[in-house]
């Protein structure tokens, strides 16, 4: 499965190879208060790994990239069906008519809760 993607910084294409995530914490001894009072920093990095037209593989926070599209079908034509509110109540997961306030999937209405989301549903 392939999945293009465009830098949003460069305007190149590449391939999405894989995602990470990494959670830091680092503590250091202050200038004033040395070990006592130490300096600390903590943060995320949500990355991405991306391969370019030569096979080079860089890594790149995941809010510099944009999803174009997956196994050559652009993204707005996977997702058109279930944004659409005509085609969702025709969709082959609808049983009822009815759908999932959440997550926009169709449910039953026998179904207790959302099989998609889990979301609990008023009888």
């Amino acid at each position: 499965m392939a999945t293009i993607v465009l830098h949003k910084n460069t305007g190149k294409y590449y391939v999405l190879v894989g995602t990470g995530y990494s959670f830091f914490k680092d503590s250091r001894p202050s200038f004033l208060g040395g070990a006592l009072f130490p300096h600390q920093e903590e943060g995320e990095f949500m990355c991405a790994s991306l391969c370019d037209e030569h096979g080079v593989i860089s890594w790149v926070q995941t809010k510099e990239i944009k999803v174009i599209e997956i196994n050559g079908i652009r993204i707005g034509e996977i997702l058109w069906p279930y944004l659409n509110p005509y085609t969702l109540s025709n969709s082959k997961t609808d049983l009822s008519g009815e759908v999932c306030p959440a997550c926009g999937i169709g449910v039953s209405g026998l179904d207790k809760e959302c099989p998609s989301c889990g979301i609990r549903l008023v009888e």
